[in-house]
């Protein structure tokens, strides 16, 4: 049983994941649908989503390396995605998620069983915040079609078909650009890479042609 405390800290055990692989899309699908199953524990009592954690340190750690209008145009899109976010209606009910299913965080180990991996964001909220990550991979062609339909067909749902998705895959695209613009004054390679996603974000009607793992 677990956790347990000795010497007055709390310690877990983690089996680990021997030559570790990534796990396929459908693979994804199904690790997210056995989740989303389960009932929120009682105690310990995991904590809501957030779903602009960090966004304001990320802008900050931006500000060094993106020019001012790029700068006044993220911190107005945070303002709007926020009050966006706050007329959202589920369509699923909340319980647990993972917060980041991004593909580097489900792997299959030597054994054949996939796993999820890194449960910094994992909390209590909307599934639907899952399930918009690899619907967003798919609009990125980061996921191909084929794969993106494996996804949906292990999980069961296609999340496009509801009403909010725009607004939480806006925020999910918003998200990886923050994140992505921070790194830029210690990354000065990224400044191209950065200008482009927020350029996407400024006219969705440009081609998104973002390099994964930039």
């Amino acid at each position: 049983m677990q956790p347990v405390v000795v010497a007055g800290r709390v310690v877990s055990f983690w089996h680990e994941v021997e030559q570790a692989t990534m796990a396929s899309a459908g693979e994804l699908g199904a690790l997210l649908a056995s989740l989303h199953r389960l009932v929120p524990p009682t105690a310990p009592e995991l904590p809501v989503l957030e779903p602009f954690v960090r966004v304001r340190e990320h802008l900050a750690a931006a500000r060094a390396g993106l020019p001012s209008e790029d700068m006044a145009f993220l911190h107005t899109l945070h303002n709007a995605l926020k009050a966006a976010y706050s007329d959202v209606e589920f369509s699923l009910p909340w319980g647990p998620i993972h917060g980041d299913p991004n593909r580097k965080n489900a792997v299959r180990g030597a054994d054949g069983h996939a796993v999820l991996l890194d449960l910094e964001r994992f909390s209590v909220g909307p599934r639907e915040w899952d399930l918009v990550v690899p619907a967003v991979y798919h609009r990125l062609g980061w996921y191909s079609a084929a794969e993106y339909e494996q996804f949906t067909g292990t999980y069961g749902l296609d999340v496009r078909e509801w009403s909010g998705f725009e607004v939480l895959a806006s925020i999910r695209m918003f998200r990886m650009t923050a994140w992505l613009a921070s790194r830029v004054p210690r990354e000065p390679r990224l400044l191209e890479e950065a200008r482009l996603r927020i350029d996407s974000l400024r006219h969705p009607e440009l081609s998104r042609t973002w390099t994964p793992g930039a």
